[in-house]
């Protein structure tokens, strides 16, 4: 509030066009300014003046408005300047202008950092934003009921391609599901005739995979574990509790996740253990 009452009243000390009304001195002015807080004729005088030692003022404009406490700010604040050679008109108009200068009296833009940027933006969407505007000059209710309806659409757009998407997700895992139910029960028997094919072609660690693969094909027929095609091998040892199959499954893990290459030793360790795992798990 002390702020706005000096720039009042620096204000009113600014160049004005003079129709040679009543002057007054810097000491008449001060004088009828610490009178005017409480003598109405005086604030009326006060009012009156056009100038001050010649220079030309508008107080009537400097205290329009102000009651109370605020008149008796803008009015010690008038007083103040008018007090020496330090309050002489030219120094109320180097005050004033000082105080207009400051940010808060002038029109805020843009952060700085960003200004530059925003109107470069603004000038490489400008032909894009073209066709929108001719296309909101034909539409009811112009440019708000237009980005509406394109927001409208958009959202339908994006519903309809989730739909879509979400039904040939579904088809797909549909058809898996058919297909695994479709495919023929795994025949041990004809695995281990696949694994000595592979072994008398020198693809050792297929033969190994194969004979392993019947393996757990023997022992889900015999129920010995749940499912032992989704289990690991580290879960079947836990379950079958036979010295025999873990050193099966150590041997298989060692080739096919170590990177240790298949030997014929392997399967025939493989082609005699499994015998005995299928026996201590309740079959032959």
């Amino acid at each position: 509030m002390r702020l706005a009452a000096a720039a009042a009243v620096a204000l009113a000390l600014l160049p004005v066009s003079a129709a040679g009304a009543a002057d007054a001195t810097p000491a008449e002015l001060r004088e009828l300014a610490a009178r005017a807080a409480t003598d109405e004729a005086a604030l009326a005088e006060l009012q009156g003046i056009d100038s001050v030692g010649g220079d030309p003022v508008d107080l009537e404009a400097a205290l329009a408005g102000a009651e109370g406490d605020e008149l008796e700010r803008r009015l010690a604040a008038l007083a103040e300047g008018a007090g020496g050679t330090a309050a002489a008109p030219a120094a109320a108009r180097e005050e004033a202008a000082d105080i207009l200068a400051e940010r808060r009296f002038r029109e805020t833009g843009p952060p700085r950092p960003f200004h530059r940027f925003l109107v470069w933006l603004g000038d490489v969407l400008e032909p894009l934003a073209r066709p929108f505007r001719w296309l909101a000059s034909w539409v009811p209710g112009g440019e708000s009921v237009l980005w509406t309806l394109l927001g409208l659409l958009v959202i339908a757009a994006a519903a309809g391609f989730a739909v879509w998407l979400g039904r040939r997700r579904g088809g797909t895992v549909a058809e898996r599901l058919a297909r695994a139910r479709a495919e023929p029960e795994l025949d041990p028997r004809e695995l281990e005739r696949r694994a000595d094919r592979a072994e008398e072609r020198g693809e050792l660690e297929l033969a190994l995979r194969l004979r392993f693969r019947a393996g757990l094909v023997r022992l889900a027929r015999l129920r010995a574990v749940p499912r032992p095609e989704t289990l690991t091998n580290r879960r079947l040892v836990q379950l079958l509790h036979s010295e025999q199959f873990t050193g099966l499954a150590r041997t298989l893990d060692e080739v096919v996740y170590g990177g240790r290459p298949a030997s014929p030793a392997d399967l025939e360790a493989a082609k005699t253990g499994w015998p005995r795992v299928l026996a201590g798990a309740g079959g032959s």
